[in-house]
């Protein structure tokens, strides 16, 4: 069981039981069942850059992970408990890794396969891994790995004899509770921490995706987001593994080839973020989206509410906005499926801040006060989380591991409020800012994302950042980054800005870029903006 130390943040409230498994609590035990009941039925259809299709089965997964894990343990010795570094591309032979290693019992460690090196190096020291592993020729080309992951067809051939048993020794039986994945948090090396997620939070963040989107057999979820993250991993891969659906997974985001597989493979659901969702507004020219895509599901970076009309009015579909950390294994909240019209607009497009949602099942969010009670309806505060989808620990962390566990809650240093909804008898939260993206300049408490929602109000700027720089006589001063298509002078930003913010707190510079750095979920790198724009030479506002 999950320790006592945290118990009562995993065990919440709840006049439901988290999840229905009477018989099944991982994945690599939901994989055995449809490819028992359905090893027929695509599960996989993994795109290269070229549009290349290949379709993996629910029967072959489960052949091929087999016959891997089977490898892994004569090769390279793998046993139950032990931990494995994964660099992870978007294709077959990654996904089969990865449900490989889950059947050797080992917990993995996913890393980005384009970390910088000094990064990397870092990571990997960080953790103590028992391998290292790349399954293409491209990554292990330039990382230090323990082996490569032969190809399907090799194995096929070398592992022949593991039909009669002789090579697949009994596979260890997975506890619930057990670690299962780690991720590194977005942020600094120095300042980011290792996630350590069990089996049971992906089952229940599967099981909780599942009754929310309705998926099962015949489903396809469209995904392009990298499967080294959360969001990659657990909406597109194992959330349509649970449910007996189809992921269809690109290898990565470009205008064409992602037009090109809507029309192709005709998604029922598609996860993408932000950014992505404004450069298809940019380069659809179909007059309308293929008939059986029902909704774009988006999260990791703030949805502007002009994007949202601008998909819905533009391309006919909606836009379903969800939230979560990778310490709450993915999604804590999104907006229902099938709410009136009418609602929809009032909550996502016609609102001031977009709707994140509702609490999905598994898992409880509350709004609360400094002082750890509960926040009125509307009243700004900070959005913490319990229930079977938050982690087990920041590993090795232990300091870092209490301060986010107090008093039952996990707390997510996000800020937002909640507004209970009598027209659809839902709890919605709405998110609007983190904790420490804030700002005081001559005393005045400023959040950075509230500045940026603000500027991203103008047609023009298609991308906004904003970060504060230490001043001897204000405190700290603001400096605002935009992205736009033509040049816009920071009189005119400075005197929009004016029409939602205190005079004292309107950036003293202005600066022009052509890119805001994010990560490849859209997240905004703000570590790394003072080092690329406080040296600008743009002339202040005044």
């Amino acid at each position: 069981m999950i320790s006592d130390q945290f118990e009562s943040v995993h065990r919440y409230e709840s006049r439901e039981l988290a999840l229905s498994l009477t018989e099944r609590t991982d994945v690599v035990d939901q994989l055995r069942h449809w490819a028992s009941t359905s090893p027929a039925a695509p599960y996989l259809v993994a795109v290269a850059a070229d549009g290349q299709a290949h379709t993996t089965s629910f029967g072959e997964l489960e052949q091929h992970s087999r016959r891997l894990a089977a490898w892994l343990r004569r090769t390279l010795a793998l046993r139950a408990g032990q931990t494995v570094a994964l660099l992870p591309c978007n294709d077959t032979r990654s996904v089969v890794t990865i449900f490989a290693l889950l059947r050797t019992g080992c917990s993995i460690f996913f890393i980005n396969p384009g970390e910088p090196s000094k990064r990397l190096a870092e990571l990997l020291a960080a953790v103590s891994v028992a391998a290292v592993l790349a399954p293409t020729a491209e990554v292990a080309a330039r990382v230090a790995v323990t082996a490569s992951i032969p190809g399907l067809d090799t194995l096929r051939e070398s592992e022949a004899e593991s039909e009669s048993g002789v090579a697949v020794a009994d596979e260890p039986a997975l506890e619930p509770s057990a670690r299962a994945l780690m991720f590194g948090t977005s942020g600094s090396t120095a300042a980011s921490k290792i996630v350590a997620q069990a089996h049971y939070n992906a089952a229940i963040n599967a099981e909780a995706l599942r009754r929310h989107h309705r998926l099962g057999p015949g489903v396809r979820v469209l995904g392009c987001l990298p499967i080294h993250h959360v969001n990659g991993l657990h909406f597109t891969l194992l959330a349509t593994l649970w449910a007996g659906a189809q992921a269809v997974l690109l290898d990565g985001f470009s205008p064409r080839q992602y037009t090109r597989a809507l029309a192709e493979h005709r998604p029922h659901i598609a996860s993408v973020v932000p950014s992505i969702l404004e450069t298809l507004l940019l380069s659809w020219r179909d007059p309308a989206l293929p008939r059986e895509l029902a909704y774009f599901v988006t999260a990791a970076a703030p949805l502007a509410a002009r994007t949202c009309a601008a998909v819905h009015t533009n391309l006919g579909v909606r836009v379903l906005q969800g939230y979560g950390l990778t310490e709450t294994t993915n999604f804590s909240t999104t907006m229902p499926v099938g709410l009136p019209e009418d609602d929809y607009r009032r909550l996502m497009i016609d609102a001031e801040i977009p709707s994140i949602g509702i609490a999905l099942h598994g898992n409880e969010v509350a709004v609360l006060r400094r002082d750890g009670s509960l926040a009125a309806p509307g009243e700004v505060g900070e959005i913490c989380m319990r229930g079977h989808n938050v982690m087990l620990e920041y590993l090795d962390n232990e300091a870092s591991t209490r301060a986010a566990f107090r008093d039952g809650w996990f707390h997510s240093q996000d800020l937002g409020y909640a507004l209970p909804d009598e027209r659809s008898g839902h709890t919605f939260f709405f998110i609007t800012g983190r904790s420490k993206s804030m700002a005081k300049v001559m005393g005045v408490a400023v959040s950075l994302e509230e500045m940026e929602r603000a500027l991203l109000k103008l047609p023009a700027v298609s991308d906004a950042a904003c970060f504060s720089l230490p001043d001897q006589l204000a405190g700290e001063v603001l400096v605002a980054v935009v992205v736009s298509a033509s040049p816009l002078e920071p009189r005119m930003l400075a005197a929009h800005l004016e029409g939602y913010f205190s005079p004292a707190v309107i950036p003293r510079r202005f600066v022009a870029a052509e890119a805001i750095p994010r990560t490849a979920t859209g997240k905004l790198i703000r570590a790394r903006l003072p080092g690329l724009f406080a040296p600008a030479h743009e002339s202040p506002r005044r």
